[in-house]
C-alpha cells in the first residue's frame, strides 16, 4: 500500500508541477538575447523561433479563415531577422517588461509582419 500511495504522489507532482510554472517575461528573454553566451544565445533564439513556428502553425492549421492571428512572415526573414525584430520591439515596450514573453514575441512579429489587409466577402454569401 505504501508504494502506491508514493506512486499516486509521484505521478500527481509530476502532473502538477508544470501548471505551477512561471512564465518566462519579456524581461528575462531581452536580457537572454542581449547576453552574448552560447546558453543564453541559444535560450533566445530558441524560444523566439518557437513561437515563430507555433504561430505559422496556428495560422496555417488551426486559423484558416485568418480571422484571429495577423502575422505573415515573409518567405525571406532570417531567424535573426526574427530575434532582432523581438530585441527592438522590447526596447521599446520596457512597460511590459514584466509580462509573459510569448505575448511580447507575438506582439513583436504583429508590429512588423502584419499581413496585408484583403477585402474579404462576408461570410455566408
Amino acid at each position: 500500500m505504501k508504494k502506491l500511495s508514493l506512486l499516486v504522489c509521484v505521478m500527481t507532482h509530476s502532473l502538477v508541477a508544470p501548471l505551477l510554472a512561471t512564465s518566462v517575461s519579456n524581461q528575462e528573454l531581452l536580457k537572454a538575447c542581449k547576453d552574448q553566451s552560447s546558453p543564453s544565445q541559444n535560450f533566445c533564439y530558441g524560444f523566439i523561433i518557437s513561437a515563430a513556428n507555433a504561430a505559422q502553425f496556428y495560422r496555417n492549421i488551426a486559423d484558416v479563415d485568418h480571422e484571429f492571428l495577423n502575422i505573415c512572415f515573409p518567405d525571406n526573414v532570417s531567424t535573426k531577422d526574427i530575434v532582432n525584430i523581438y530585441i527592438a520591439w522590447a526596447e521599446k515596450n520596457m512597460s511590459v517588461a514584466s509580462s509573459p514573453a510569448f505575448i511580447g514575441v507575438s506582439s513583436s512579429f504583429s508590429t512588423k509582419y502584419s499581413c496585408p489587409s484583403e477585402d474579404k466577402e462576408p461570410k455566408g454569401t
